[in-house]
């Protein structure tokens, strides 16, 4: 009982061991966590995935589609769905986010777990964070 409360996430990353990191770090606390390997993996675990998608975690550079265009993708059919853009590539990408995607965030490699949850955290409840300022 109560699982159905807990929002889902979609992690998107191109390395495995990433991936693996932000899944476990979700689940430890409570998130449901979908997977992809690629922007092509994701587009087909959104399309059968019944629930809301509360979040959408991806890394910005990835073979084929990147992040951007993979959120570009998916936020028509997934209207409720907030974004995080992670990268180890951090020149100047939180500038081309609020140019490129107003509604996104962007959270650079490597983070530690408390900076994820703080990041999904704000994303996804806004309320709960304000609480500290």
């Amino acid at each position: 009982m109560g699982t159905e409360k807990q929002p889902t996430i979609l992690v998107v990353d191109d390395i495995a061991s990433n991936r693996t990191l932000v899944k476990e770090i979700l689940k430890i606390n409570d998130y449901h966590v979908l997977e992809a390997k690629d922007s092509d993996e994701a587009k087909q675990v959104s399309e059968s995935y019944q629930g809301p998608i509360s979040l959408l975690i991806a890394d910005l550079v990835m073979p084929r589609t990147n992040g951007m265009e993979l959120a570009r993708f998916l936020r028509p059919k997934r209207p409720e769905m907030k974004v995080l853009y992670i990268s180890g590539y951090n020149a100047d990408v939180n500038v081309q986010i609020e140019v490129w995607d107003a509604e996104a965030d962007f959270l650079p490699k490597p983070f530690s777990p408390n900076g994820l949850l703080q990041k999904v955290c704000d994303l996804l409840d806004p309320s709960m964070s304000d609480k500290d300022k």
